[in-house]
């Protein structure tokens, strides 16, 4: 079963009928509007599943009366037959170990898992009941967002504003408390640079103090957890671009800070499971670009440094002038055959094309 067969069925049961019936009108017509809206954004069965289980029985809602005074399914009316025909596959729905670090997720994609299924939610979701979520979701956008969260020290330091009402930034709101006093529970922090941009999951994080400002605001501090959590995954590129973003701030920091750190520092690193995107390349391409190379360098114009252990032909390696991952073609024209040295400086250094 599909989660597209589940989306099928509440379109064909409810929000058809109702879109195309005269009786319904005004705010009922626009909840049932933006519930279209939101159908297509789940991306599990499992997910739309607990979204549905919320309309068992009866209500005595706006849209419930509109869509009965019309003569319509509701929601509530197709609960029981959608859970058996969906039901079973409850289980296939997103999990906390699903995201992964330095990948993207939209707003939408956060607030379903949180099952708010609204994006004014706010920027602290939790993930559970309160008063102790099973985790917290930090949603932080660094320009053009309601206050001025930014890095402190990026990838392992964030400042992030509490809570506020109404200028009030109260620790015991439910959200605030959830971090406070639940210094064991994960924050799972997404950041973006702007508003209207999905969010890169940094990671898991903890809250270090709470910071009162002059003007009655109120900021976090929150700390990377174990530099980068096991229990997460993590996108290849990301591990090597927080890697190095980590060695330059090692790099800045006093020679007898470092070494009293080293003291401390564990002996045998620990493990993440890594994902990376791959492209399947055509294998043409990279004969025909060895051949045209003649086992010279196209960069340097250097002979190739040794020869393969395999068949004894010289070592070169094939490269994309414009990234692959930049929307660069797998053709011939746009690759080059060049020595181990000069692609790591296409890659790290100044680039010979682009």
């Amino acid at each position: 079963m599909r989660v597209e067969d589940a989306r099928a069925f509440v379109e064909e049961k409810v929000l058809s009928p109702a879109l195309n019936s005269p009786g319904v009108a005004g705010k009922v017509r626009a909840t049932i509007q933006n519930t279209r809206s939101w159908l297509p954004r789940f991306d599990r069965i499992g997910d739309l599943v607990a979204y549905m289980d919320r309309f068992e029985g009866t209500a005595e809602t706006e849209v419930y009366k509109g869509l009965k005074s019309a003569g319509l399914l509701t929601f509530e009316d197709i609960h029981d037959e959608f859970m058996a025909t969906f039901g079973k596959f409850a289980s296939e729905r997103t999990r906390l170990d699903d995201f992964v670090v330095g990948e993207r997720y939209t707003g939408s994609q956060l607030v379903i898992f949180a099952e708010l299924y609204d994006n004014r939610s706010g920027g602290i979701l939790l993930i559970g009941d309160p008063p102790r979520p099973q985790a917290v979701f930090v949603k932080a956008t660094f320009t053009g967002g309601k206050y001025p969260n930014t890095w402190l020290s990026e990838p392992d330091r964030l400042k992030y504003y509490l809570k506020s009402r109404s200028g009030v930034f109260n620790e015991s709101y439910v959200e605030n408390a959830a971090i406070i006093r639940n210094p064991d529970v994960p924050v799972f922090v997404f950041h973006r640079t702007e508003e209207r941009q999905p969010f890169t999951f940094a990671g898991q994080f903890t809250s270090e103090r709470v910071v009162s400002e002059a003007d009655g605001s109120k900021w976090f501090e929150l700390v990377r957890s174990s530099m980068i959590s096991p229990t997460n995954r993590v996108d290849e590129g990301e591990l090597r671009r927080t890697f190095a973003q980590r060695v330059a701030v090692a790099e800045k920091t006093s020679r007898e800070a470092r070494l009293e750190r080293l003291k401390r520092a564990l002996k045998h690193p620990p493990r993440v499971t890594t994902t990376a995107t791959a492209y399947i390349r055509n294998p043409d391409v990279v004969a025909e670009v060895l051949y045209r190379s003649n086992g010279t360098c196209e960069g340097c114009g250097s002979n190739a440094p040794f020869e393969r252990n395999s068949d004894g032909s010289p070592y070169l390696e094939v490269h994309h002038k414009k990234h692959l991952s930049e929307g660069g073609e797998d053709t011939v024209e746009n690759a080059v055959a060049i020595c181990p040295n000069c692609h790591r400086r296409e890659h790290f250094g100044p680039r010979n094309w682009q």
